[in-house]
């Protein structure tokens, strides 16, 4: 493939860039989380993050959608008490996903949406000043984020094939997804032995091997759990319904269609707009299609790999509404399963009716059958709590412990005031801490949970004239990083971004932290328009 290095120009911001606001010092570290590096005698202070522990990662704290495997979005790393912005990439590309870091930790790599037909979809990037190193075109690759192994190697699953890059931008291997079925896969982790694993719009679940990408392992979920394929969606395409202007906006950044839209409102139903989980114990955990009209379930199948090759089992099932935003979530401790569900398109504008909730599974309990359901084919949530203000965007963290969050944001209600608490931390069924945010923000993003604070983007709107089907829409929207503590819920930290992440703020192996920038919320406020791109933030006072 030609490396199209020429789609890929940036505007990187000097040094100089807004330092943001602190709003109150840092209360407390978690306790029993482990303490971080220790910095060089003399130096200053250090926010430098534990990598993940599990082969064959990359020394980076942050790897793959959600950060790691488990979906947990829990990095091993404390926060720093303020930031400041050093550079803004990538700006005009729309980013859905996390992205994720070299072997050396030098480089990050970036998928985006595909603003003209010779854009490219995959960016490598200059860590220190956001420059680009070379890009590819992957066909939707903006769903998906680059898996990196410890050789430096980049695995990415998109539409109709799952592909595997070198450091430096060449094609190594494609494994081809079926055409016929217009098979997309759009999340993907490694297992504990190494293994490339995804699941498939047609309800594949497949084990890649890393060096060449042939199949070492697959199983039909549909047949194996007896799901019901769901009927073809009724055709509601939310690009039909914006204003023109809005549409050009969004199809500036992008690319021509509503594919996009259509994954972030609500074709939870399928496979591909969710990620696999693996659990600590090698099981992995897959989100889509109910055994029933109208349902949804999250499916466990065990990895058996006693006989040389792997032999993958089915296992239990745990029901759930239809349609999902939420991959699978397994606690670091392996006890804990967590989804959130009831995500369709027509709750984008209508999200009272449409019910959603968080379930939590005890592992070992539905493993056993001790749960309170007697089939042993069906897994009942030890916990259930309904989501206040309709079907939940995306996933949130489960812990150990018991210890969880619900963010809740609804794109119909954005011009409303907020009755709903933005984020709620738990202990298993027990509130401890709920949060508005000030001046009746919107969180607008996955969660990031570091030792001590939680990270993402909040926005803030104004009302305007316009209507989507009688639901108002913003006239302006204005967003900003923010940094809450986790023990207390309070805002420590805010700066000022161009739009909403939508996913995830990473964090990197130095402490610093980068803001990918979908722009799904500027892209419905009438006046407001989609920036996008990539931006790093360092830790106020620490020389990079």
């Amino acid at each position: 493939m030609t490396l199209a290095a020429a789609a890929c120009e940036t505007d990187a911001d000097a040094p100089g860039a807004p330092a943001g606001r602190v709003l109150e010092p840092p209360a407390m570290t978690d306790a029993a989380a482990p303490e971080p590096p220790a910095p060089d005698a003399g130096a200053g202070p250090s926010f430098a993050c534990e990598p993940l522990a599990r082969p064959p990662y990359t020394s980076a704290p942050y790897q793959g959608v959600h950060a790691g495997p488990g979906n947990h979005d829990l990095v091993a790393c404390t926060a720093a008490p303020a930031y400041t912005q050093r550079w803004h990439a990538l700006q005009g590309y729309g980013i859905a996903q996390p992205n994720t870091f070299s072997a050396d930790l030098a480089t990050i790599y970036v998928t985006t949406t595909r603003p003209t037909p010779e854009a490219c979809t995959l960016h490598a990037l200059d860590a220190q000043t956001g420059e680009t190193r070379w890009c590819a075109q992957v066909a939707d690759a903006v769903g998906a984020s680059a898996d990196v192994d410890a050789d430096g190697h980049l695995y990415l699953a998109a539409k109709g094939e799952v592909v595997s890059f070198t450091a430096d931008g060449q094609r190594r291997w494609s494994f081809p997804l079926d055409a016929a079925e217009k098979e997309a896969a759009f999340g993907s982790h490694f297992d504990s032995e190494g293994d490339l694993v995804t699941a498939t719009s047609a309800g594949r679940l497949l084990f890649l091997d890393r060096a060449d990408g042939h199949a070492v392992a697959s199983l039909d979920l549909v047949e194996a759990f007896g799901l019901r394929t769901p009927p073809p969606a009724p055709g509601l395409s939310l690009a039909n319904l914006v204003p023109p202007a809005i549409l050009e906006d969004m199809e500036r950044v992008y690319g021509e269609g509503d594919a996009l839209l259509a994954i972030f409102g609500g074709a939870g139903a399928g496979y591909t707009d969710n990620t696999v989980g693996i659990a600590p114990d090698g099981s992995v955990y897959v989100i889509g299609w109910g055994v029933a009209e109208g349902r949804g379930a999250v499916v466990q199948v065990r990895v058996d790999r006693s006989g040389g090759a792997i032999a993958l089992v089915p296992g239990w099932r745990m029901d759930t509404e239809k349609g999902s935003a939420s991959s699978p979530v397994i606690s670091p401790d392996g006890r804990w399963l967590k989804i959130t569900d009831g995500n369709a398109t027509p709750a984008l504008l209508a999200p009272a009716s449409f019910p959603g909730s968080a379930r939590l599974a005890d592992i070992a309990a539905c493993d056993a059958n001790t749960d309170a359901d007697v089939d042993p084919a069906v897994c009942a949530p030890a916990i259930v709590l309904p989501l206040a203000s309709g079907p939940a965007l995306g996933a949130s963290p489960v812990l150990d412990d018991g210890e969880h969050y619900l963010w809740e944001v609804q794109l119909a209600t954005l011009v409303q005031p907020n009755t709903v608490p933005d984020i709620s931390r738990y202990a298993g069924e027990t509130l401890i801490w709920a949060t508005h945010l000030p001046d009746d923000a919107a969180w607008t993003s996955v969660l990031t949970v570091t030792r001590d604070a939680i990270i993402g983007t909040q926005s803030r709107f104004t009302a305007g004239d316009l209507r989507i089907l009688g639901v108002p829409i913003p006239e302006t929207a204005t967003h900003e990083l923010i940094v809450l503590d986790r023990e207390t819920g309070a805002v420590r930290f805010t700066a000022p971004l161009t739009d909403d992440s939508t996913s995830t703020v990473t964090v990197g192996p130095d402490g610093a932290l980068y803001a990918n920038l979908l722009g799904l919320v500027s892209a419905f406020a009438a006046a407001t328009p989609i920036t996008g791109g990539v931006v790093r933030f360092d830790p106020a006072g620490v020389t990079p």
